[in-house]
């Protein structure tokens, strides 16, 4: 899911800040990255609180290829959730117009299999354009993450019944299947799905 960002002020824009789970099979490993896009707006700072399933520990963070050697990642437990924030001491814009800003390896091999929900709140990012500041706030975004057969990976609702045309439908080891496996991870389409 891609949310595009609101700025306080009545002005054109098209930022959007998001996150994303990667797929791993390294439950002890498993990348949670904050992204950015904004292609004609430069921003200094991005902020969110993220809400892990309980017994998911972050264990080590990363600046990503977006960043000045001037910014800096703070983190740390709050009432609200995992906070996160990428700032710079200088008004120095990220690198490029899109990618991960940090990611955050989180430690899944608590869990026991199932469905969990991942949430991220409070993302803002922080503009300054001729020397005037603007913030600019993104929706709360909601993500499903599964944890089966020592695998982690991002699922999505897929309704087969309003699927049009020839279903393409993969096991994780890229294996085509006649038919989705049930309980398991299907890639349908392109998209991860879990009947």
């Amino acid at each position: 899911m891609v949310i595009p960002m609101r700025a306080e002020e009545n002005c054109t824009h098209d930022n959007r800040l998001y996150f994303t789970i990667d797929n791993s099979t390294d439950l002890t490993r498993v990348p949670i990255s904050l992204h950015l896009e904004n292609p004609t707006v430069s921003i200094t700072a991005v902020e969110m609180y993220l809400t892990l399933p309980t017994g998911v520990d972050i264990i080590s963070n990363q600046l990503g290829e977006r960043v000045e050697s001037s910014h800096q990642i703070a983190e740390g437990d709050t009432s609200h959730g995992y906070f996160v924030s990428v700032a710079s001491e200088a008004i120095d814009a990220f690198v490029g117009t899109d990618g991960a800003v940090c990611t955050l390896i989180c430690d899944f091999s608590k869990l026991q299999d199932g469905d969990y929900r991942i949430t991220a709140s409070g993302m803002f990012a922080v503009g300054v354009d001729n020397e005037e500041v603007i913030c600019y706030t993104a929706s709360d975004q909601d993500e499903q993450v599964s944890k089966r057969d020592d695998v982690v990976a991002g699922i999505e609702a897929v309704d087969l019944n309003a699927s049009k045309g020839c279903l393409e439908i993969y096991n994780l080891q890229g294996v085509r299947l006649k038919e989705p496996q049930k309980g398991k991870i299907n890639i349908i389409n392109g998209k991860k799905v879990v009947l």
